[in-house]
């Protein structure tokens, strides 16, 4: 389907299932199933939770940016130097013959929220492989002006391709609007998992990397203020990375499940009475996504991408404003009509996203760019 071999940049399958690995991996799923014919390179620490359907080539004994930097351009020489497709990081500095994907420019509009090596690395790196790439992938126009403001990349060298949510983990073929209900018999599903000790009411659910960008004070602010603890508990799940600068204060410990897997997160979704996301900065949000794919009302911050993604099928708040938060969970926890309006919009809008519509798209692009 294109002319030149495709080789696409396998690190991400030795990281944990998080958002960034979840478009790679959905990403080359998606073009396989397509018929795109291409090769993934790869450390040889491959994580088993990686479903490889694909031609996958492992070598090297390092890892990580050693492998990379090192392991990975001496290989694409010896083969021609073809195409890299990069879907999480950038690749080889000094390799021109590539593809990069910017998901979001936190690092340049927040310093504060990462450590300080990995937003010097990211700084000093960011623009020598923007300028050394021959097209730029991100998840939306949002995403798009940025790195055109922050980054001042021609329009045309950039291209969107959302996010969708894998259909492994909806396996729903419609919406109960009705649903949850509001008796404790939803959390029966959470037997015999490890959620069993750990959520014993209701709950409201926030699933995100613990990162201070995503706004998590705020919401344990709102809830304990919210006059909803006695029959609602708060549920925080999502991993903690040193590239953050954040330290976990003690109510967000005391109610975060850490990292979960996809099944443990399709479980925490379906019996969820609402999700709650009060990010201050997002290039897409896939997390949303996903829980208006199993049918949980979501509710979340009033910032442009969300409403470029999720239109009318989400309620907003001001993530900066503790009292408009406790009042977008009331309404939505306590008026029926206005969750069944919100779940009918959500399954309309959930229309518009879908892993075959974006790897077809990239199939097009990447067509167009090895015929150059």
């Amino acid at each position: 389907m294109t002319d030149k071999p495709i080789y696409i940049n396998g690190r991400f399958l030795a990281q944990r299932m998080t958002g960034i690995p979840r478009f790679a991996s959905e990403m080359c799923n998606a073009m396989h199933d397509a018929g795109l014919q291409f090769t993934i390179l790869a450390p040889k620490d491959v994580l088993p939770v990686y479903t490889l359907g694909y031609k996958v080539i492992r070598f090297g004994f390092l890892k990580g940016l050693l492998w990379e930097h090192l392991a990975l351009p001496l290989y694409l020489i010896i083969h021609g130097n073809p195409l890299l497709l990069n879907f999480g990081s950038y690749g080889p500095l000094l390799y021109k013959n590539r593809i990069i994907t910017i998901h979001d420019l936190a690092l340049l509009v927040n310093p504060s929220w990462f450590s300080r090596s990995y937003y010097w690395y990211y700084k000093l790196v960011t623009p020598v492989a923007v300028r050394r790439s021959l097209k730029i992938i991100t998840v939306s126009n949002f995403s798009k002006s940025e790195i055109i403001r922050l980054l001042h990349v021609p329009a045309e060298k950039i291209e969107v391709i959302y996010n969708a949510v894998a259909l492994k983990q909806t396996a729903v073929t419609g919406i109960d609007s009705s649903r949850p209900d509001q008796t404790l018999s939803h959390i029966n599903s959470l037997k015999n998992t490890r959620f069993s000790g750990f959520i014993q009411k209701k709950y409201i659910l926030s699933i995100s990397s613990l990162d201070p960008r995503k706004n998590l004070a705020r919401i344990v602010d709102a809830y304990l203020k919210s006059g909803l603890t006695e029959e609602y508990q708060l549920v925080f799940a999502g991993k903690t990375d040193a590239i953050f600068n954040m330290e976990l204060s003690a109510e967000i410990a005391k109610r975060s499940l850490g990292y979960v897997t996809d099944e443990e997160l399709v479980l925490l979704y379906k019996n969820a009475s609402l999700f709650v996301y009060p990010s201050i900065y997002e290039g897409f949000g896939i997390p949303p996504l996903e829980a208006m794919a199993l049918g949980c009302p979501v509710i979340l911050s009033d910032i442009p991408v969300f409403h470029e993604v999720f239109g009318e099928a989400c309620s907003y708040f001001d993530p900066n404003d503790t009292d408009d938060i406790i009042n977008g969970m009331i309404k939505v926890l306590n008026e029926t009509e206005y969750r069944r309006q919100l779940t009918e919009a959500a399954f309309i809008r959930l229309r518009n996203f879908s892993w075959n519509k974006s790897a077809n798209r990239l199939i097009d692009i990447l067509r167009k760019t090895t015929r150059n």
